[in-house]
């Protein structure tokens, strides 16, 4: 029997050849990086997927941040395979992401890429929103978190939020297999739909030189696509989206649904404000678990300067082939970007593989910096079952 949601998480991935000497490069190339940046650094990942439009007129070409391929990326030219036609290629240079795209016939099944004296024909992946139609999706990149842990985050959006779907891009989990990832999720009760996405492409690291180009000195290549290709050829159907990690819970003090708030938000959006919980947990011989965490710093000391967002994708403005959701906001014609009171994405220290900096230090309670989160206590109360008091 054919396992649809195994054949929707195919991609069509497109590589500037091995053997040219056109790559991607950091800015200032000439400056001396370690190994671990250049392991780490996507040089040859031209674009990451080719698929249809959720209509089947145009076709979108997907990829991460072009640098210094920009000027050879806007000299790309495409033919439609079998039909012949050259059509006019638009381009947008999004937040660490290009978006390419073209009308060609639907009876085009492969195209054909041209770019500085390169040819790379690719098969057209088709849309398949159909899959998560009237879905309330819940998307997250994952690398060798604990299943426990994406059980119970599943389990937590379930439960209190009400989600339907969940789409996890694995970026090379070597933990467990991908099979086991999608068994894990799929054991959750509530959750109908599952798709584990082999997305493996190197991820990218913070620049030990400056780059005024991007804030934070951070060049990231796995993540920032991934929103566009879970919005155009996964989600452009379901009832709502949410992004967040693994080790992030939304809650709202007035709990409420935040897929039912993004489906009733005026302009489709909603974006919240983090909070960091401290790596604090009365039992520290067993396996963390969210549940275990509930003390954050008190006032405005806990927030964390990231965003988190949930979209109601069907709304007509974000039809708009520019319009871009990112990790921290969603970009389009107009900014429509502002923070809601209503939800906190609540970021938990204790939550982590480590896997970008060392989250393993655990400060000692202190009644005059920490406060226990009342919310968080009962909101795990009714979705863990742990205790009311603590």
């Amino acid at each position: 029997m054919t396992d649809f949601f195994a054949e929707a998480a195919r991609f069509s991935p497109v590589y500037l050849d091995e053997n040219a000497p056109l790559r991607r490069q950091p800015y200032s190339p000439e400056l001396p990086r370690p190994q671990k940046f250049y392991d780490q650094f996507e040089d040859r990942a031209l674009f990451f997927d080719v698929f249809r439009s959720v209509g089947g007129r145009h076709v979108y070409l997907v990829g991460p941040i072009a640098m210094n391929l920009e000027p050879a990326i806007r000299d790309l030219a495409v033919t439609g395979l079998v039909s012949g036609h050259k059509p006019r290629v638009q381009l947008h240079f999004g937040l660490q992401v290009v978006l390419a795209r073209v009308r060609l016939p639907p009876e085009d099944t492969h195209l054909r890429i041209h770019i500085a004296g390169q040819s790379h024909e690719v098969e057209i992946r088709p849309n398949a929103s159909e899959l998560f139609a009237g879905e309330r999706v819940l998307v997250a990149i994952n690398k060798d978190n604990a299943l426990q842990w994406i059980a119970d985050w599943a389990r937590f959006y379930v439960k209190e939020h009400g989600a339907t779907a969940v789409i996890v891009y694995d970026n090379g989990s070597t933990a467990y297999s991908h099979a086991q990832l999608r068994e894990t999720i799929a054991g959750v009760a509530g959750v109908r739909r599952v798709m584990v996405v082999p997305w493996s492409f190197r991820y990218g690291m913070t620049d030990p030189h400056h780059s005024p180009q991007l804030p934070g000195h951070w060049v990231r290549f796995a993540q920032p696509p991934l929103f566009t290709q879970v919005f155009r050829k996964y989600a452009a159907r379901s009832r709502s989206l949410l992004s967040v990690d693994i080790d992030e819970l939304v809650v709202s003090p007035h709990r409420r649904s935040v897929f039912k708030a993004a489906e009733r938000a005026p302009f489709g959006i909603l974006r919240f404000t983090r909070i960091w919980v401290e790596n604090v947990r009365e039992d520290q011989s067993s396996m963390p678990r969210h549940a275990d965490f509930v003390v954050r710093k008190k006032g405005r000391q806990a927030k964390d300067p990231g965003k988190k967002w949930a979209i109601n994708p069907r709304r007509s403005w974000l039809a708009l082939w520019r319009a871009q959701p990112w990790t921290h906001q969603v970009r389009g014609w107009f900014n429509l970007s502002g923070s809601t009171a209503d939800f906190y994405a609540y970021h938990l220290n204790g939550i982590t593989t480590n896997w970008g900096r060392d989250r393993t230090a655990t400060p000692v309670f202190d009644p005059k910096v920490h406060v226990k989160d009342r919310l968080l206590i009962d909101v795990f109360a009714d979705v863990f079952g742990t205790p009311r008091k603590r």
